[in-house]
């Protein structure tokens, strides 16, 4: 019997992923001066969504900017460290205005949400993204109240794809992994799903669709690239497991 369902929150709750996206395209830009174009970043952030911010920029200092390195940095941890910082700093800027996030808002993700809160079930919010942003934008969509339990990047010593916030998730929550659904839509928490034993249904958006589909982890039946099917496919396979 399913009785937790446990949501990421960029790009499944909210489609934050998007704005994150640009907020690095427009950081690397100029960071390098021009060199590093908005849309190269932007392509190669689909490789890292689901990825802690410290490995998106890792990953992206050493795509990009190596050749910058020791004239414009010192070395790469100075490089990351900057790009982090203007990142963030250009996010703040994108969601000051709390009008933004609900139009990023994923409608058919958190009517899912609702229906498990309805049915009784045990709701988590596992995330990557630190427990501040999480709380700003909980609160700005109103759905602070709405998860038993809630942990966040700085909860864990290991971010996804490893297994430790989903196993920590249900046993905060008082279940077993086979108790549990997760409700995802990177590659890199499709992996942590998979690697705590629990079963996990793929929300694709246009970041993550292609690799998310590409990458065959998944039976099709738990992929669902129209919204419009989620909360069907996942009480059907609800039922299915019911006691």
């Amino acid at each position: 019997m399913i009785k937790a369902v446990i949501f990421d929150l960029d790009g499944t709750l909210v489609q934050t992923e998007i704005l994150k996206a640009g907020s690095y395209a427009q950081a690397m830009h100029q960071i390098s001066h021009g060199q590093v174009t908005e849309s190269e970043v932007e392509a190669a952030f689909k490789d890292l969504v689901g990825l802690s911010r410290a490995e998106v920029a890792g990953n992206l200092v050493q795509q990009h900017l190596q050749h910058l390195i020791p004239d414009a940095f010192p070395d790469m941890e100075a490089a990351v460290r900057e790009l982090i910082s203007l990142r963030l700093d250009i996010y703040a800027q994108m969601t000051s205005d709390p009008a933004v996030l609900p139009k990023y808002s994923c409608e058919f993700n958190i009517g899912l949400l609702n229906t498990s809160r309805q049915l009784k079930m045990k709701t988590g919010l596992a995330t990557m993204s630190h427990q501040v942003q999480v709380e700003k934008v909980l609160n700005i969509l109103q759905l602070q109240d709405h998860f038993d339990r809630i942990i966040t990047r700085d909860m864990i010593q290991n971010g996804k794809p490893d297994p430790e916030i989903y196993l920590k998730m249900v046993e905060q929550l008082q279940v077993q992994p086979q108790e549990a659904i997760i409700i995802e839509d990177s590659v890199s928490g499709i992996k942590a799903a998979m690697n705590a034993g629990i079963q996990v249904f793929a929300v694709t958006n246009r970041l993550t669709r292609f690799s998310v589909n590409s990458s065959n982890m998944l039976d099709p039946q738990f992929i669902i690239n129209d919204v419009k099917e989620l909360n069907l496919r996942v009480m059907d396979f609800i039922k299915s497991k019911a006691a």
